[in-house]
């Protein structure tokens, strides 16, 4: 029974998310031909669509693999950006996978800019009376 005990808490214990790894590699995505309601009827709903970016969508197959006291680990990555134009009809597809996953750009609007300090202070001042 210890050693029983002592083999499943030692093993390494995995976490998948977003669709399987054998489904992400089989999308099939034609650029001005395919469009949303095809997508989501054959691939199901996206993992998240940008609130930043109209008309992105995000699917996702992710696996990650953690022991006891041990930080989690990315196994592997699968990132679909697709975003579409006006008519909803695919204009571009990106794959990252985890080595480029810090790629993906979420926002092309900043926030504020580097160089105002006033608006920085100010922000600051507001968010510290939260």
């Amino acid at each position: 029974i210890l050693a029983v005990f002592f083999n499943v808490s030692c093993s390494q214990k995995i976490q998948k998310t977003g669709l399987s790894s054998v489904k992400i590699n089989d999308i099939k995505v034609e650029e001005g031909i395919t469009s949303k309601s095809i997508l989501i009827k054959k691939y199901g709903p996206p993992f998240f669509e940008s609130i930043f970016n109209k008309n992105t969508v995000y699917y996702v197959s992710h696996v990650s693999g953690y022991e006891n006291l041990s930080n989690r680990k990315t196994l592997n990555l699968i990132v679909f950006e697709i975003k579409f134009d006006n008519k909803n009809i695919v204009k571009e597809i990106k794959r990252y996978n985890e080595f480029d996953a810090k790629n993906i750009k979420i926002s092309k609007n900043n926030s504020l800019e580097k160089n105002n300090n006033s608006l920085r202070f100010l922000k600051d001042i507001l968010d510290n009376l939260k």
